[in-house]
């Protein structure tokens, strides 16, 4: 019997897997992926590369600085080693399959028995909120991603973003949530710390998180085990904590405070401080999630929410007394992040079952079905035809010329601008779906220009505006570099390329990219690339 048995429930195990695979391939298409590499990328897969040995990476001043995700830089490494750099996309895939696995969990945690026409639904109302083609549509019809704010959270902080990163696995602590509801308790919580071991930034999100679930086990007269919890917790994220401790040294010296400040009020404000995200689109998003709180008050998922999103809001307004920059940089809001997403779910949860007399109907579930399909082939459109997630495609036959040409010992000058992100920036907002041509002049988003120059080309570069790192004495080299970057830049521009050779040299630089309307008219410099845009200059060798 037990033989005869086992087919039938393997048939039983497979077809709501098979379904569910499709359903995040679906999933995948609609929402797309950036193509690599792509914004953050060029940051957190420098350390992995530069130790996978990729062209001469090593050699870069930025890959040699403090870590801050070594788990991921690891992957990243055992992947450019070992398998093709698609794997990177088929990461995220998996890491979009948790977000959905999450997502149907919170649904059935309302319904444990719901039909399957309620579920495809379900689904239908995700993906119109997720998909990249309304994105897109958002953008050329109002000028703005709206649809954006129903799935991210405040300060420009996401779960999933545009592509694979060590933010992306903040996908664990909506699963975890999502099984601490459907009593999977210590699973739950295993999958928050995972995050946190991941991405240290999660650390505080997810203990925010944990104290939510004792706060609920508590009200359910569960005390002992709401102990046992956090204990367990404590232990399983400990080794983490103690990295970011014992590397990352927060406190008080003088060292610390300068990169602190640098960080906070030069490179991340738009991250860091509530008075430049706080606009009318934040506070709708905590109306949001006050509203997800209103209708599952009383509930075990209701208590979660309030406890984590109150110690949040304490923990942001002790932020503003305090204008701390230690509590700015551990982003106590970056809990939207998975507050506002699982709010969502919530309220299309609550929106289908109170409609499920009127969602009867062959046709409407062939709607339903439609719709997601439309969505899919609608990504998939987008991503063929490359029209979201746009880089300045005009400097990649510089960096083409930089790749094939590249040696050891070079280092390269790259232009770049500035921004003032602290003046200019109000409220958040996702530009991946926003046309090259407005970002350029957007002033309120880091300049897109050379972003993936050093990972294009595998040479190594001086210093960028868009990567940096975080351990205090990089941060204040980091921001000494830019100064003599942009000093460099100007002088060049001047024509006073003489005036600044002896210290070009000094700094090891070996190629300077200037644009094409500038020329270094100079014995000691020879001309090896000019395009439409930008021209490469290689320093001669010293005669000493």
């Amino acid at each position: 019997m037990s033989e005869i048995q086992q087919p039938k429930n393997e048939a039983g195990l497979c077809k709501p897997l098979a379904r569910f695979l499709f359903a995040t391939l679906l999933f995948a298409g609609l929402y797309c992926q950036a193509p690599l590499y792509y914004s953050n990328q060029n940051q957190y897969f420098l350390h992995g590369l530069a130790q996978a040995k990729v062209g001469f990476l090593g050699n870069d001043w930025l890959a040699n600085t403090l870590d801050p995700a070594p788990l991921f830089s690891g992957l990243v490494q055992f992947t450019a080693q070992l398998l093709h750099e698609w794997a990177f996309h088929l990461y995220y895939l998996g890491l979009m399959g948790v977000y959905l696995l999450g997502s149907f969990l919170v649904f059935r945690y309302f319904q444990r028995t719901a039909p399957g026409h309620l579920i495809l639904f379900y689904f239908a109302l995700l993906a119109i909120f997720h998909s990249a083609a309304l994105r897109w549509a958002s953008y050329r019809l109002v000028e703005f991603d709206y649809p954006w704010f129903f799935q991210a959270g405040v300060a420009g902080q996401y779960l999933l973003g545009a592509m694979f990163q060590p933010s992306s696995f903040g996908v664990f602590l909506l699963l975890g949530t999502a099984l601490f509801l459907r009593d999977r308790v210590y699973l739950g919580m295993g999958f928050v710390c995972l995050a946190g071991i991941l991405h240290a930034t999660y650390l505080l999100p997810g203990a925010l998180l944990i104290l939510g679930f004792q706060y609920a086990l508590c009200k359910e007269g569960q005390c002992k085990r709401a102990i046992q919890l956090g204990i367990s917790a404590l232990v399983l994220v400990s080794p983490s904590v103690a990295y970011s401790l014992l590397h990352f040294k927060p406190g008080m010296g003088e060292e610390t405070q300068a990169a602190q400040d640098i960080l906070v009020n030069f490179r991340i404000p738009h991250h860091c401080l509530p008075g430049l995200w706080l606009d009318w689109v934040a506070c709708l998003q905590i109306g949001w999630v006050v509203f997800s709180l209103f209708l599952t008050s009383g509930t075990r998922v209701g208590r979660l929410l309030c406890a984590a999103f109150s110690l949040a809001v304490l923990l942001t307004i002790l932020q503003m007394l305090t204008g701390s920059h230690t509590l700015a940089l551990l982003f106590p809001w970056r809990i939207s992040a998975v507050l506002v997403p699982l709010a969502t779910m919530i309220v299309f949860s609550k929106a289908i079952l109170a409609c499920r007399d009127s969602l009867e109907g062959v046709n409407k579930t062939q709607l339903a079905r439609l719709v997601i399909v439309l969505l899919a082939f609608a990504g998939g459109s987008l991503q063929i035809k490359k029209m979201g997630f746009q880089t300045n495609e005009g400097e990649q036959v510089t960096q083409r010329s930089v790749s094939h040409n590249k040696a050891k010992g070079d280092l390269y000058l790259i232009p770049f601008s500035v921004p003032d992100l602290k003046r200019t920036t109000r409220g958040s907002l996702s530009s991946d779906f926003k046309p090259l041509a407005a970002k350029k002049v957007d002033a309120r988003i880091v300049p897109v220009d050379f972003q993936g120059f050093r990972l294009s080309t595998g040479a190594p570069i001086f210093v960028d505006f868009k990567s940096i790192p975080y351990a205090s004495a990089d941060v204040l080299e980091w921001r000494a570099r830019i100064k003599k970057n942009l000093d460099w830049q100007t002088m060049i521009a001047e024509g006073n390329f003489e005036g600044i050779l002896g210290e070009l040299r000094a700094a090891g630089i070996t190629h300077c990219v200037v644009p094409a309307t500038s020329d270094i008219l100079s014995s000691e410099a020879e001309l090896t690339h000019q395009s439409a845009l930008y021209k490469i200059y290689r320093l001669k060798k010293s005669a000493e």
